[in-house]
């Protein structure tokens, strides 16, 4: 018995259907195999963003990387996550059947909001979960009244 897996698209565009040569632009488009180049070329971890009430914290999943490979940059209003996934090939001659794991490099990038204190932004990194905490500051209102004359 032979499992083959469903694609909806190859039942839509299967023989008869379309003409032959539709049918190899078609399945070009919806082979399984396209994310592969991609895969290896960049991710984008995921993130949840949490509000509390004295601060914010970005929570990323990077599994796998070591502290030293990440790094978190602040310039102006812009808060970065950087970093590198790299496949660790030990031996040339495996034959993988299946990568579903996501590797190279990735960028996340926050628009931080105005009431943040920047220079105090803190960050841990446990168990593939790095959290970066960034507390807020008060905002000093500058209120000014205008003499009409």
């Amino acid at each position: 018995m032979t499992l083959v897996k469903f694609s909806p698209a190859r039942e839509f565009f299967k023989e008869g259907f379309w003409p032959k040569e539709s049918n190899s632009i078609f399945d070009s488009i919806f082979n399984d195999n396209l994310g592969k180049f991609e895969r290896n070329v960049f991710f984008t971890p995921r993130v949840d963003v949490k509000e509390t009430e004295k601060s914010f914290e970005i929570h990323a999943a990077l599994p796998g990387l070591k502290k030293e490979e990440i790094s978190i940059e602040v310039e102006k209003s812009t808060l970065s996550i950087k970093g590198e996934r790299k496949l660790k090939n030990e031996n040339k001659d495996d034959k993988f059947h299946m990568v579903e794991n996501f590797y190279g490099k990735f960028s996340r990038s926050f628009t931080l909001p105005e009431n943040v204190d920047a220079s105090k932004i803190a960050a841990s990194y446990t168990d593939g979960m790095l959290m970066v905490e960034i507390p807020k500051a008060d905002i000093k209102q500058n209120k000014t009244s205008v003499v009409i004359i």
